[in-house]
């Protein structure tokens, strides 16, 4: 027994080691962590830990800026306090409170955390948590992605972004929590092709909407997503749908008993008008410009135009599979094609298509696409170091106060571009058989 060992452990004596060289394995261990979507594993829990104390320290250094919230509180005061439930007549000391009833329930109950003005820390530390809860969404849907660790970082560069959360306290930040559960859920829903995942994330969906009509940018994609990833089942994708209008009603009913029309017209207006000098994204045209309807709706055509072209290069049979689930509206009907690769795609694609082509956007629209930004450039496939300058430029333009034409022009440039890099390396029509879904997963 004993020479046994012996002539085992002489064998393993006798083996070629590899020979130790601090320098590769340096080089190897930063190519793991950058480029790596397994190192996400070790990247992701250390960009939270740090984005926590971040957060810490910009509460404690920089003090806390008015911009909404006073009007948010005082909006809440008049529906609690005095009982007010026309909308017409609801308002704060920066206008009408032009925001659905989900924004409403949310901001009860911060009024109830900060007793209106009084503890506005208490509203901070609330904010922090969201960012945080926020992030971790976002670094699920990022590792369900595959992203490489390079892109996962600028998620947590904005110092924009930041301020919008814990100095600023905007309700975009809710709806964006919201928004980010819903792809989640929606990309869960591609792997597993569940009825029910399908149904809660209508729910989650409707309760974004119902805080800021930001939501709707998604609204095209979300509804090829459901219909897609319950196989063209027509009975269960209108299910989905009433669900999401269900909670509109629910949520709203105390207005809509009230003042219905009031309600509607207030919370969902279209043909709100934004003010040119907060706007980032045109200043360049010049305010005659920036009021034309002309402009307006060229740039919902745009839009549209944009929108339509994504989703139907990257599902270009949605309109033969629609007739099918027409005729056979309880039976699965779409054809074979690999959802993960398409649902993620359209949703922050046209997404990022409305934001572009959206009439104005303000500082703290921000949030409405940043956590896109990551997987967007992954999608472009702009090189790992090309694409920090794509950011910096970016969130200078951010940053740039007051909104100007040099910044808006470049905010265009970056945007317009981006978008092209995208559908140049994404968008080939194509669909994959089932089988190999099957296998990915």
């Amino acid at each position: 027994m004993v020479e046994l060992v012996e002539g085992d452990v002489r064998r393993l004596d006798d083996l070629d080691r590899p020979k130790f060289n601090l320098w590769k394995d340096c080089q190897d261990a930063v190519k793991f962590l950058c480029f790596n979507p397994k190192g996400n594993a070790i990247v992701m829990p250390l960009l939270l830990i740090m984005e926590s104390i971040a957060l810490k320290v910009i509460t404690a250094m920089i003090p806390y800026t008015e911009i909404d919230y006073q009007a948010y509180m005082e909006q809440i005061e008049m529906i609690t306090i005095d009982k007010g439930l026309d909308y017409s007549q609801i308002t704060g000391c920066t206008g009408p409170l032009v925001y659905p009833a989900g924004h409403v329930m949310v901001y009860k109950l911060m009024y109830k955390l900060t007793q209106g003005m009084e503890f506005i820390s208490q509203g901070q530390m609330a904010f922090r948590y969201l960012y945080l809860a926020t992030m971790v969404l976002q670094m699920v849907v990022y590792y369900q992605l595959k992203l490489p660790p390079w892109c996962v970082v600028f998620a947590c560069l904005s110092k924009r972004l930041h301020s919008i959360y814990v100095l600023r306290l905007f309700n975009d930040c809710f709806t964006t929590f919201f928004m980010v559960l819903t792809v989640l859920l929606l990309i869960q829903g591609c792997r597993k092709r569940n009825a029910a995942i399908s149904l809660l994330a209508s729910l989650v969906y409707s309760i974004a909407v119902s805080i800021k009509m930001n939501a709707l940018l998604y609204l095209p994609a979300f509804m090829v997503s459901v219909f897609l990833i319950n196989e063209g089942r027509l009975a269960v994708t209108l299910c989905c749908f009433a669900t999401s209008i269900l909670w509109q009603v629910l949520v709203a009913i105390p207005f809509l008993r009230a003042y219905p029309m009031e309600y509607l017209q207030g919370a969902f207006n279209f043909s709100r008008r934004f003010l040119f000098k907060w706007s980032v994204n045109w200043q360049m045209i010049g305010e005659d410009g920036f009021d034309s309807t002309v402009f307006h709706r060229s740039l919902l055509i745009s839009q549209l135009v944009g929108i339509l072209t994504v989703i139907l290069f990257k599902y270009p049979k949605l309109l033969k599979d629609a007739m099918k689930s027409l005729r056979h509206p309880l039976s699965k009907v779409t054809t074979p094609i690999n959802a993960l690769d398409v649902v993620p795609f359209i949703l922050l694609t046209t997404n990022f298509i409305g934001v572009i082509f959206s009439r104005s956007l303000h500082y703290q629209f921000l949030t409405w696409y940043h956590w896109t930004i990551p997987v967007l450039l992954h999608y472009s496939r702009l090189p790992w170091f090309v694409a920090p300058l794509w950011y910096i430029l970016h969130e200078y333009c951010w940053n740039s106060y007051p909104p100007n034409s040099q910044a808006s022009a470049l905010l265009l440039t970056l945007n317009a571009t981006l978008l092209l890099l995208i559908i140049a390396n994404n968008l080939t029509s194509y669909t994959k058989p089932a089988i190999v879904q099957k296998k990915e997963q």
